[in-house]
């Protein structure tokens, strides 16, 4: 079902954005679950962080067949982080919606659909996380172990369980990874402050100031 058109479902394109660091086992499997899950249709805007584990050559290979990716990459030595490349893919995006993903991130099956279903100017929307009982609950995800290291994830358990999720249905307030916003709305806040470089509570400060 989610590989029918955006013209068929009516809905807007995305940008998926993730800077990464040597990350690339974990930004495979979040590059091709965007693939798999909800399709070529939306763009992808990844970021190589002066990574010295294969990332920037991968990144080359896979832009070779897949014509709606934009690739960049820091080769100066030093560290940038995801506040600096947050903001410079946010105004490489082609799209009016933006969504940031961690590179470790998966994606399932409908995120575009309910991205769609909620977004509108002035909205933040977070998904909701699926992850293993490493962190404290909240409201706003759901605890299960598919596997913590990459090695260990049960893919096809957690696409099999997929229907199980949806019995979740509810909206909480709160504004956390991953999420998505219109472009507009980011660039009218002026985007994440410089202050909380390379990465430190930029999400809670980008987060207050939208709201305030």
């Amino acid at each position: 079902m989610w590989n029918r058109s955006l013209q068929e479902r009516n809905m807007k394109p995305i940008s998926f954005i993730s800077p990464s660091r040597n990350n690339l086992t974990y930004l495979k499997w979040m590059y091709n679950s965007i693939r798999k899950n909800v399709g070529y249709y939306h763009e992808i805007l990844l970021a190589d962080d002066c990574s010295e584990d294969g990332t920037w050559e991968w990144l080359q290979e896979i832009k070779k067949t897949d014509q709606n990716i934009q690739i960049f990459r820091n080769d100066t030595g030093e560290r940038q982080g995801i506040v600096y490349w947050y903001d410079y893919l946010c105004e490489q995006a082609s799209n009016d919606i933006v969504m940031f993903l961690h590179a470790d991130m998966y994606v399932l099956p409908g995120l575009d659909e309910e991205i769609d279903k909620h977004i509108k100017p002035g909205v933040v929307v977070s998904a909701t996380r699926i992850e293993p009982p490493l962190h404290p609950d909240g409201p706003e995800k759901i605890l299960a172990d598919y596997g913590i290291e990459p090695e260990e994830f049960d893919e096809r358990q957690l696409l099999r369980d997929l229907d199980k999720f949806r019995d979740f249905n509810k909206t909480t307030e709160g504004i956390f990874a991953p999420w998505a916003i219109y472009k507009s709305d980011f660039q009218k806040i002026g985007g994440h402050d410089p202050l909380y470089a390379p990465q430190s509570k930029e999400d809670s400060d980008i987060f207050n100031r939208f709201v305030l």
